[in-house]
């Protein structure tokens, strides 16, 4: 066994590594740190700013940030470089909330996973800041990857009328509202503070789209039909029973050849190729949702496949997003 030990201390290292980049960056989003070191600034000059600070961690976490390669040095004074300029650059597409996610929930959960393995500690709740705010602040990392997916889709097919359930602040319907003038949308979410702030945002929009606080099984549309229905990031928080049903009621919804679609996270059971493919990202995602009373983790492909399927849904095509962390999955009623 002794040519396996220095793989073994080389992944040991690869966790401390990666576990000092998540504390960093972090720390960095909670102090207003990267958008501080946008301008050049010394230690004296950081600690003239934030007397109350430690002087001892303020040097720690510089000496840590400069080694992860976020922040640069000269003559004294600290600098973002082009990857910690990008950290706050991105931060409201999802990366903030991502960290604050990892840091505050994952681990703790992590920490107690032989006691609820064996029983000793229950399925945990979801921490209403989780449920309610990151998870949809976090899903914004994938905007860049899939807004030209819908944009393509929705000229090529020719939508006018588009349902967005769970659609959080309404990114993509008033992107794509912005971008197609025949285009309309209605959008559901169970958040009544990110429904509240869809609508302001939405103003702009007049009757061309409007946003209703509401448990979609509750939802009944008789009056008008929609060319698209869109399920981004949240088919994972229903059980598999919920997620038939509620792919049954979209048919109603949907005009003869509109489209559903599904945007999710993956998790992959059997790899073939370990060394060459990871999907270690979201099979964690999934094992933490897990952990958690009312989820039973993310969903295979062949799940997702086979629940249209059976729900009547034909000329299903699956798309995969750039890292295939995530997948599109796209089916005609």
């Amino acid at each position: 066994f002794d040519h396996f030990l220095p793989h073994l201390l080389k992944k040991t290292v690869t966790i401390m590594e990666s576990l000092g980049f998540l504390w960093i960056v972090f720390t960095g989003f909670e102090l207003n740190l990267w958008r501080t070191l946008q301008q050049e600034r010394s230690k004296k000059e950081l600690l003239s700013m934030m007397p109350d600070w430690d002087s001892i961690l303020l040097d720690h976490w510089l000496a840590q940030a400069k080694i992860q390669g976020l922040v640069k040095e000269s003559n004294d004074k600290y600098s973002l470089t082009r990857i910690g300029d990008a950290l706050e650059f991105y931060r409201d597409y999802g990366l903030e909330a991502m960290y604050k996610e990892f840091v505050l929930y994952w681990g703790p959960i992590f920490a107690d996973l032989p006691n609820r393995i064996t029983g000793d500690i229950r399925r945990a709740n979801m921490e209403e800041e989780m449920n309610d705010e990151l998870i949809s602040k976090a899903s914004r990392a994938s905007e860049i990857f899939v807004w030209p997916l819908l944009k393509e889709r929705c000229k090529k097919e020719g939508w006018h009328r588009i349902l967005d359930i769970g659609c959080g602040e309404g990114v993509y319907l008033r992107r794509l509202i912005e971008e197609f003038p025949q285009v309309s949308g209605k959008g559901i979410d169970l958040n009544p503070s990110v429904i509240e702030r869809a609508a302001i945002l939405a103003k702009p929009f007049g009757d061309r789209l409007d946003f209703e606080c509401l448990n979609i099984f509750q939802y009944s549309e008789s009056q008008e039909k929609y060319d698209c229905c869109l399920l981004n990031n949240n088919i994972y928080y229903f059980s598999s029973e919920q997620r038939s049903e509620l792919l049954s009621k979209i048919k109603n919804w949907i005009t003869p050849g509109g489209k559903v679609g599904i945007l999710t996270a993956l998790r992959c059971i059997n790899s073939s190729i370990p060394f060459l493919q990871t999907h270690i990202p979201q099979n964690l995602m999934s094992f933490f949702l897990a952990c958690h009373n009312g989820f039973e983790g993310l969903p295979t492909e062949e799940e997702i496949i086979k629940l249209l399927k059976e729900a009547g849904y034909h000329e299903v095509e699956v798309v995969p997003l750039p890292l295939k962390v995530s997948h599109y999955f796209f089916a005609t009623n």
